[in-house]
Order: structure tokens, then sequence, then C-alpha cells
């Protein structure tokens, strides 16, 4: 239910090149010099590097999952089209895509990840630093990926030269912007490893300058482009198996992710989620029904990892002016979840009663908040882990899934039900043991809860009628481990149609809830500075998106 509110936040931790500009401008400096150098343009000769490149990684991050300026990013609209958060009215209505609405996410990547990239590198390549060099190829080409998987054609080839008098960069398919990053990834790896060869890496916000952990990030990036594109790959199989041969993302210690700090002055460098929903004012945001309800009793049991993921404010069920759906005369398929959970259905726009300091919010993980222990206290008075968060941009468990489905869907080396089950084992180990000091022991998730769990997931593979039930399987239990990343929610979901729980009909809620959206429109920062770019529907399709199966 993003922008619902005006949201007050601080800029996120990341506005490192934006503190070098001043840092470079006030510096001493020769007067003679003086007199040579604009002191208030930045020389990318002259800057430090290793600030530019933790801005890179910051505002990547932020047009990935959230903007505390603006509460919006890839992440936050994929996770309300996919009922992973709350989708508050139509898919581009007022509260979710709009052209208007995302242009932070746009100039967030473009603007400011991209345009520090080509300094970085040509900084770096002057001055030998190629771990520098290495580690923002490899943030260019996830950038370059998220912008394929979310617009579809983007400019690429003709992007980021103003300077040389390319003002309206042409679009380019996004099948060609694929391929040059499946180019530029083995680029990055050899400056990566040239780096670590002459002890030359830089100590950057990550994987603070390892360059093993950087090397199995770039091999798992393009496991996620191969897996992504295996629709429209004849070559797919062969190309996975060869990816799989090289050193992955395969425990906690591997993941790639972003951590935020308890830090909220002078920059406010918390998750964007805890501080958008814990404080004085209560929660923003509402959870999303159906997908509380996966955790809460769809296998009939509560999952290990419901009381890390979601937080209940107060012992009581919401009732008369705080159930607006109990008189909606639209049909919902949750109204009220019970056991103290305040949700709202999928498009449910029925009014929005005060209710901020009784609604169910985020939890533990991955955003930093409190663990749910019985304790019913609102966010205004329970800080939890203080918005010491994670954005999880990709985990071992999710690395875990994708091989899974290409084992089933390839017939890859790797066995799919195993892979299953280590995938399930990666996403507990890393959820009940995130922030443990934040857990209510009397509460917390035992080794039996998991082992009954996993044991529940595996008849039910084993039980499956055939292949597309069994995927049904995996990527359902994938959609549950993504908690905090609806960006590969999406993506599997477009890719699939799965988990097929989702196909429920949104206009049960909605009479018009409109087109599910295969791609985001084009935000305005961009069509008002761009004649080569024209506005397109949400249904335009994204090259690797060939699944034929019903999609709502």
């Amino acid at each position: 239910m993003k922008n619902i509110y005006k949201y007050k936040g601080s800029v996120l931790i990341g506005l490192l090149t934006s503190a070098l500009m001043l840092v470079t401008s006030c510096e001493t400096f020769d007067r003679d010099e003086n007199l040579q150098i604009d002191q208030s343009a930045l020389d990318p000769s002259r800057a430090n590097i290793d600030l530019i490149l933790n801005g890179i990684q910051n505002e990547f991050v932020k047009g990935l999952s959230e903007n505390t300026a603006v509460a919006t990013g890839v992440h936050v609209r994929a996770a309300e089209f996919v009922r992973m958060q709350h989708l508050f009215g139509t898919y581009t209505g007022p509260f979710s895509l709009t052209a208007a609405n995302i242009n932070a996410l746009w100039t967030d990547f473009y603007t400011e990840t991209l345009t520090d990239i080509r300094a970085v590198i040509a900084a770096g390549n002057a001055s030998g630093q190629r771990g520098h060099v290495g580690i923002a190829k490899l943030i260019e080409a996830y950038t370059f990926v998220v912008l394929v998987d979310t617009f579809g054609e983007v400019p690429f080839t003709e992007a980021l030269q103003g300077s040389q008098g390319v003002f309206n960069p042409k679009p380019d398919d996004g099948d060609v912007i694929y391929d040059a990053m499946f180019d530029l990834i083995e680029e990055a790896k050899a400056d990566i490893l040239a780096a670590k060869d002459a002890d030359n890496l830089p100590e950057d916000l990550i994987y603070g300058g390892d360059a093993d952990k950087w090397i199995k990030m770039a091999n798992t990036l393009t496991l996620k482009m191969l897996v992504q594109t295996r629709l429209v790959d004849t070559d797919a199989k062969a190309k996975i198996e060869a990816i799989l041969k090289e050193p992955l993302i395969d425990s906690k210690a591997d993941d790639f992710e972003f951590k935020y700090l308890t830090v909220n002055s002078p920059v406010d460098s918390r998750h964007p989620s805890y501080i958008f929903n814990y404080g004085t004012g209560g929660a923003n945001d509402y959870m999303n029904s159906f997908y509380v309800n996966l955790l809460l009793d769809d296998k009939g049991f509560a999952d290990p990892r419901l009381r890390y993921y979601f937080y209940r404010q107060i012992e009581a069920n919401p009732e008369g002016d705080d159930l607006p759906c109990a008189d909606s005369s639209l049909r919902q398929n949750f109204c009220s979840l019970g056991s103290f959970y305040w949700t709202r259905d999928h498009g449910d726009n029925e009014g929005v009663p005060p209710d901020a300091l009784r609604r169910t919010t985020y939890g533990l993980y991955p955003v930093g908040g409190a663990f749910d222990g019985d304790d019913f206290t609102t966010v205004a008075n329970n800080s939890g882990a203080e918005g010491a968060g994670i954005f999880p941009i990709m985990l071992s468990s999710y690395v875990k899934f994708l091989r899974a489905e290409a084992a089933l869907m390839l017939d890859t080396s790797d066995d799919p039900k195993m892979m299953l089950m280590e995938a399930i084992k990666a996403s507990m180990d890393k959820v009940i043991n995130f922030n443990t000091s934040e857990v209510d022991a009397a509460f917390a998730a035992s080794q039996m809860d998991i082992d009954n769990y996993i044991s529940f997931v595996m008849t039910k593979y084993d039980n499956a009628a055939d292949q597309t039930a069994r995927l049904d399987v995996i990527m359902e239990e994938y959609y549950i481990a993504l908690w905090g990343n609806g960006y590969e929610a999406w993506n599997n979901y477009r890719r699939t149609s799965m988990p097929s729980a989702l196909l429920t009909d949104a206009a049960s809620i909605l009479p018009s809830p409109g087109d599910f959206p295969r791609s985001f429109i084009y935000p305005a920062a961009a069509l008002n500075l761009n004649t080569s770019l024209e506005e397109k529907g949400v249904i335009e399709r994204v090259f690797w998106d060939r699944n034929e199966n019903p999609i709502n």
C-alpha cells in the first residue's frame, strides 16, 4: 500500500557520491592550481574511487528495492503485483504503477548508478585499479538485467552519452542487452581475478573486497539469466550445465545482499520498510492476506518462518470500523485471517481506518523489525532490531531453487527434489538465524518444526501428478523464501505462472483490476527527456516471457 501516505523519510545511506562532490569542492589547493581546475566539477581522476564505488552499490539497491525519499522501487511494485505486498486498488491505479511514481527508480539506475559506474570504470582503467572496474562492471550487468526484466526495451548502446551529444538514446532489444551483459560479466571476472592476484581489491560495502565471493556472484548472475531465458534459448541446458561447474553462491556466507544499519541521523541508514512502518505513527503498510495465510494456515500448520516475517501489534482481531471488508459488497478471498493478524486482501481499497497502531506489519526478517513473541506491543514502543535488516538480492536458497527448476524442466545434472530440499533448508537457516538476539526463545522455530515442514513439502512433491505439479511445488516454496524480494517473485511468476495459487481472480475484489503487468510502463522522467521512447502498455512482454499459461 505504498504512497497512500506522504512519507517524510531521510535519504538512504548511499548519497556518497554527493558527499564526495562536497568534499572535493572544499579541499585545499594551491592558488595557481585553482586558476586552472574547475573545482565545482567532479573530475573522476581526482575523486576517491572507493567512495564512488560504495555510492554505486547504494544507488543500485535503492532502484531495485526501495527509495526512502519516495517509497518506490522495482521490488515495491512487483511485490504488489504478485500478492507479496498489499495492492491498494488496481494494478496501474494511483497508488501503484503510474508513469509519475516510478520516476525515482529510473533515475536511481540511470542518473546515479550507471553514470557513476562509467566514472569508476574510466578512473579504474586509468589507474590500474581493476578490482574497482570488475565490481563496477558486475553492478552494471545486474542493473541492465533488472532494467530489461522490468521495462523490456531500454536505452543501452546510446545510453549515458549526453556529453557526446546523444540526448535521446534509442532503446535496444532486451535480448541484445542480455547478450552484452553475459560478455560484460566475463570481463568483470577477468578484472577481479587480476586484482586478486595483485592483492588490490577495494573494501566494498557488500563483500568487503572478497574476490572469491564476487566471482561466485558473477557466476550466479549468469545462472539466473540462463534460467530466466530458458524458454527462448535452445542451448539453455548446455549453458546451465557449464555454469554449474563454476563456483556459485552456495551458502549464506556468500549471499549477495545489502546490509542496513541502525543509524537514523544525519542520514537514515535503516531498512526502508522499517523506516516506513516503525515509528510513533504506526505502520504505513498493510500485509497481504494471501501471503500471510500461506505461512499461517495454508498447509494446516504454521510455517516456522511466520513469527520472523510478520509482527502483530495487538491481541485482538479487527472488527467494526476496523474491518471494512465485513460490510463490503465485493466478494473477497480473505476478509479476516484471525489469530490477531490485521491484513488486507489483494486490491482491497475499501477505505483506510485509523488502525496504523493495530495492523500487522513487517517482522524481524528481513527488515530488522520485531520478532513476534506474543508481546503485542505497538511499533511505536517496539523498535525490534532497529532497522538492521537486509535487502536480499540473490541468496543461496534462491540459487538452489533455480537449480531445482532447471533440473526439473531441462533435465540438468542436479536432482530437482534434492535441490528443493536444500533450498528450503537454506531459507530456514537464513531466517531462523537472523538477528537471533531479538528472538524470544520460547517462540523460536525448533528443528522439529523445520523437519516436519520439509517432510510435508517433500511428500507433496512426491505425490505431485506430473512435472507441472512438481514445478508448482518448487515455485511456491521459492515464493515463500523470497519474502523481501518482489522482483524475483514477479520474474518467476511471469516465467512459470506459478505458484498456481496466485491465479486467484483479482476481479473477485475489484470489478476492473486491469491487466496484469508483464512489464512496467516507462516513467515520466524517461519519456519527458527522451523523444526516442514511446509509452507502452503493461501487457507488452519482455523478450524472455514466452509463457502462454494464464496469468492474472
